[in-house]
């Protein structure tokens, strides 16, 4: 995954919870690069940041022991949507990016969670967390949702 951009898009185009599981893990590992790549002291976005890793990575923890995840295909390629001309963005865009991914993610998350009665009850319940961790991540990030 190279950009939120390309992340929006495989969970908007995610059509069965393991397809979702898989978009949605890529997603949170990718915020959780983007978060420590832009890490920037003096800013004062700078805490809210730091404490965001902690959600992300209870998001895509909660999604890599589902039994449905697909195995990993990859390595992962690092962020690159948010470079600017001297290849870093300000951290109120960091956090607006993540935000609005995240409230993305617990939207569709949150709707894999309801399930039907042939899912697996753990692929639910690490929907269900990992939307919740989502919700978090927008919230603390000042995201409304998508």
């Amino acid at each position: 995954m190279t950009s939120f951009s390309e992340a929006r898009q495989q969970i908007e185009l995610a059509s069965s919870v393991p397809e979702l599981m898989a978009a949605a893990c890529d997603a949170f590992q990718e915020i959780l690069n983007v978060l420590r790549d832009h890490y920037e002291p003096d800013s004062g976005w700078f805490a809210a940041l730091v404490l965001a890793g902690s959600p992300a990575g209870e998001g895509r923890d909660a999604l890599l022991f589902a039994p449905s995840l697909p195995p990993h295909t990859g390595p992962r390629k690092p962020a690159r949507e948010f470079s600017g001309g001297d290849g870093r963005a300000g951290s109120g865009a960091i956090a607006a990016g993540v935000a609005s991914l995240a409230g993305l993610l617990a939207v569709r998350l949150a709707g894999a969670a309801a399930g039907t009665a042939e899912a697996d009850h753990r692929d639910l319940a690490a929907c269900r967390q990992a939307a919740a961790s989502a919700r978090e991540l927008a919230e603390l990030l000042g995201g409304a949702g998508p």
